[in-house]
């Protein structure tokens, strides 16, 4: 007869303790991650994940001083937000504004407008060399890297490079012709 291996991770005591841990030190936490960061969303995400890991460790009994783990996993924590925020460049992307926000109030001059340059521009791509023109998709349209693109079609990244200059040259003087 099989035993059912679905216990829970924390015993009773355990997350007892846990929560008096988490009341106890969960102002000095915030304060700690207030001082550090300016949104008030990542201090309560910063805190919340110390207090994971406290519970993820698991056997929090043989913490001899808590207070001292619980400011080392912080900082820990701390570490790797700051390097989570520069390997995903947060700070680089523009905040959303109503004002780059499409308007509503669109005619049809300004539809067919829009509807003419994007012919423009489809009509400069089909004007490229077929191997261009794919870079230029793949990397622009796509959002693939210049590395990728490369790879995939068997090329230097020099090559899609020079294919890259080529292409957004050309419809740069296409497009300036109105």
């Amino acid at each position: 007869m099989r035993q059912s291996r679905t216990q829970s991770p924390v015993s009773a005591a355990e997350a007892t303790r846990l929560e008096g841990l988490a009341r106890e030190y969960r102002p000095a936490l915030t304060r700690y991650f207030g001082k550090r960061s300016y949104q008030q969303a990542d201090v309560q995400d910063l805190v919340q994940e110390v207090l994971v890991r406290l519970a993820v460790r698991g056997d929090g009994a043989s913490i001899e001083q808590p207070e001292a783990y619980l400011m080392r996993t912080a900082t820990n924590v701390w570490r790797d937000f700051l390097r989570k925020k520069k390997t995903h460049q947060e700070n680089a992307h523009d905040e959303y504004q109503e004002e780059y926000h499409l308007r509503e109030d669109f005619g049809p001059h300004d539809l067919a407008e829009a509807h003419q340059t994007v012919e423009r521009i489809l009509a400069s791509l089909r004007e490229l060399p077929d191997r261009t023109r794919q870079v230029f998709v793949l990397c622009r349209v796509e959002g693939l890297r210049q590395k990728v693109v490369a790879n995939r079609l068997g090329v230097s990244v020099s090559a899609v490079e020079k294919h890259m200059i080529k292409a957004i040259s050309h419809l740069a003087i296409r497009l300036d012709k109105k």
